[in-house]
């Protein structure tokens, strides 16, 4: 689905400062200078002028503006790392060059039965996005090995009885996932965001575009709104307790608090058809960890609990890059639009098999 440029992300800043009746904090200016470099027959120095912290007037950390997640690392720890934690600048250059290939050059060659999305269509390149070299092996930091913890045996033996298509209902995962073969009976199988509803989180992914977050600070309140789908989230930093276990969101419900300069938010009440990992939303919990540890970057760490799933909590740590805004709004209507084409294709399918015929499986792309 592509993205259509209509209203700036910053016009819902606007609406949340109306709404809380408070006004939308200025990020402070901060940066790095560097001085001239200084050169000898020997040597080439550069001096460079400490980080200062920038603070809202409340004198929290200034996490406000446009950050970018995306990356080419993967999720879970190839095993030939073992519990390696970083490449080798060498590695890290080969990983960094082939998932611009892969992924917006189109040098290497995918399976003809794969649909791929090619971002490029719509301008939106690997540099404009924002994509920084990161050096570990895996954005999984917990377990050591960069994996998934076992699952629990219910958890086994729920995905056993559900069909292989149905870890792509997922709105957390690659959307290109999806295979031809989906089942297709009515809207519902086809997924929240082929139907335009929700493209997930939290927790923030990379993405392989529309990988953007803007981040906006107010007096009581933060408000994190997502590129992809222009989701927000207006999470109070008040102490209120969570809503009624009874009420579902979207995107949870999150409550957010500060620990020393990082801002931590816990979001539990997730809806059972928005959820990552196909976790269990009676039993989980994410709790994201934000710390700016420089001027253009947000350590991003979130931790997943979910007992029920999970024989442990497990937790990523995703660096979050300085992007150039405004974030303009993901209008959703192809998939709106694509929904009676892609049950009519499926029901001509359907007659295929049942007359005999062969034919190409029905494709969502």
């Amino acid at each position: 689905m592509s993205k259509r440029s209509g209203t700036s992300g910053s016009a819902v800043a606007l609406v949340m400062a109306i709404v809380l009746f408070a006004p939308a904090f200025v990020a402070a200016q901060s940066g790095t200078t560097t001085k001239p470099a200084k050169k000898t027959a020997t040597i080439t120095a550069t001096v460079t002028r400490a980080w200062t912290m920038p603070r809202t007037p409340d004198g929290q950390p200034d996490l406000q503006g446009y950050w970018s997640s995306l990356s080419f690392t993967p999720m879970q720890r190839p095993v030939k790392y073992g519990n390696r934690e970083f490449l080798t600048d060498e590695e890290l250059s080969q990983m960094f060059k082939e998932g611009v290939q892969h992924e917006y050059e189109y040098t290497f060659d995918h399976a003809s039965d794969q649909p791929y999305y090619d971002p490029t269509v719509y301008a939106l390149g690997a540099w404009q996005n924002g994509v920084k070299p990161n050096k570990r092996t895996s954005l999984i930091v917990d377990p050591p090995d960069g994996r998934f913890p076992p699952l629990t045996p219910e958890a086994k033996k729920a995905r056993a009885m559900k069909s292989s298509a149905s870890a792509d209902l997922d709105p957390n995962a690659d959307p290109e996932a999806a295979e031809a073969n989906r089942k297709a009976d009515s809207p519902a199988d086809l997924g929240l965001g082929v139907r335009c509803l929700t493209f997930g989180g939290p927790p923030i992914l990379p993405r392989k575009y529309n990988s953007n977050t803007q981040i906006v600070q107010g007096a009581g309140y933060v408000l994190i709104e997502a590129e992809w789908g222009s989701e927000p989230r207006i999470i109070p930093l008040d102490g209120r307790p969570h809503l009624s276990r009874n009420i579902h969101g979207w995107h949870g419900d999150s409550r957010g608090h500060w620990e020393g300069d990082t801002l931590v938010v816990e979001t539990t009440n997730f809806r059972p058809d928005a959820v990552p990992q196909n976790a269990n939303a009676k039993t989980l919990k994410i709790t994201e960890y934000f710390t700016r540890s420089y001027a253009d970057t947000i350590e991003y760490k979130f931790t997943v609990d979910d007992p029920s799933t999970w024989t442990k909590p497990w937790t990523a740590i995703i660096p979050l890059s300085r992007s150039d805004g405004p974030m303009f709004e993901y209008a959703c209507s192809e998939g709106n639009n694509a929904l009676i084409n892609i049950l009519a294709g499926a029901r001509e399918a359907d007659r295929g098999k049942a007359t005999g015929a062969s034919g190409t499986p029905i494709s969502q792309k």
